[in-house]
């Protein structure tokens, strides 16, 4: 009876050890994914001038009246969209990451746009409204899905990442669609 329960307590420990491993490597992907984002912002959130209407040079007839400036509003959260837009991969909702992005994560965006942090994007047409989502980190490769949106317009960009000795280079963006 005593190794019998000697044998379940050896499972028991096995099992919390490895789930707490687990647990842990996975908050090291998602600081990974953080840091992705932190170094990156300039990157992510690239072209916002062209959808800002305030820069387009208007008719004589049209010059008196005033065009706002757009202000970006990054939603507050990493998203996991269930379509992949790359076919030749199967998707695996596990692989991607989701956290939330806080002020402090902003210190380094340089812009001449203001960017404020939503819970939910809208029909506004002075906010151009930015989503990440299906991040995922295998080894040192990243990509992450960018999208853009202003009314009813808007681009979608995945944006490819290397680790190379603790900092995330930007390698290339890929368009995904735009209307």
């Amino acid at each position: 009876m005593q190794q019998e329960m000697d044998g379940k307590l050896k499972m028991i420990v096995l099992m919390a050890f490895v789930l707490f491993c687990s647990c842990k490597k996975q908050n090291n992907i998602k600081n990974n994914g953080k840091e992705l984002i932190v170094q990156n912002i300039n990157i992510l959130i690239d072209s916002v001038e062209y959808f800002d209407m305030s820069k387009v040079p208007r008719p004589e007839k049209f010059k008196n009246i005033k065009i706002e400036k757009i202000t970006v509003g990054l939603l507050d959260s990493i998203l996991i969209e269930k379509i992949d837009f790359n076919k030749s991969k199967k998707i695996n909702k596990t692989s991607f990451l989701q956290f939330n992005i806080k002020d402090s994560d902003l210190v380094d965006f340089r812009s001449d746009y203001k960017i404020n942090i939503v819970k939910i994007n809208n029909y506004d047409i002075n906010i151009l409204f930015v989503r990440f989502s299906n991040l995922t980190i295998n080894e040192n490769e990243a990509s992450v899905i960018v999208t853009k949106v202003i009314g009813i317009s808007m681009i979608k960009n995945r944006y490819y990442f290397k680790n190379k000795k603790g900092v995330w280079v930007f390698i290339r963006k890929e368009l995904l669609g735009m209307g």
